[in-house]
């Protein structure tokens, strides 16, 4: 198996979420190493990555529609995963933050995970750490909508207030998340291992082989 791999320089991300923000949550704490992976055969290549258990216990935090609420409760009683709901950032959903404690676990638990990410709705996990917490932030609309009052009409921007996913990252910290649309899955470490691709090679799944490609500089 192939799987392609970019880095990416930190001190060109955005880690505070806005109007251009990379990412859709905050990353707090300083991390070296941005790694995304592009492969066919994602499932595959991270259950068997995430057989080791040296990685747990592992953390994950997504956020959910209520309509999934049902099938996650289910999954996560009948693998016996640790599991809180918190308050959505959008009406209708839910942040659910689960403690996956082996690699039988976390494979029953990939595919949600994954097909979350699938539905540009946030899912991370970390190793070892839980890294990952909320926190209320308020938002301003980036563009004027028109309001009517007293019969007049003026331009605003919206203003709202919503939960904030945070990772704080530390000098040991490893952190994943499923990228837009599911194409990519990309990890964020300070984990030595994911400085080069001959360092990254000694850590996956033997019958792997990472290549390379050059992030193009603007």
């Amino acid at each position: 198996m192939k799987v392609e791999i970019s880095y990416f320089p930190p001190e060109k991300i955005i880690t505070v979420p806005g109007e251009e923000a990379t990412y859709p949550f905050e990353i707090n704490g300083e991390f070296h190493y941005i790694v995304e992976f592009y492969t066919d055969s994602h499932e595959e290549f991270f259950c068997n990555w995430m057989d080791s258990a040296d990685y747990y216990p592992i953390y994950s935090l997504a956020e959910i529609y209520d309509f999934q609420q049902a099938e996650y409760e289910d999954l996560f009683k009948m693998q016996n995963i640790e599991f809180n709901y918190m308050k959505g950032s959008r009406k209708g959903t839910f942040f659910v933050k689960a403690i996956i404690r082996s690699p039988q676990q976390f494979k029953e638990y990939y595919p949600y995970l994954y097909g979350n990410g699938s539905m540009l709705n946030l899912s991370l996990w970390s190793l070892k750490q839980d890294v990952f917490r909320l926190e209320e932030r308020e938002y301003e609309s980036p563009y004027p909508v028109k309001r009517t009052k007293n019969n007049r009409t003026r331009l605003v921007k919206l203003k709202w207030i919503a939960n904030t996913p945070i990772a704080t990252l530390t000098e040991s910290s490893t952190m994943f998340w499923v990228g837009y649309d599911g194409d990519y899955i990309t990890a964020f470490s300070n984990d030595e291992h994911f400085s080069t691709i001959d360092s990254l090679q000694k850590i996956i799944p033997e019958k792997v082989e990472l290549v390379i490609e050059d992030v193009e500089e603007e």
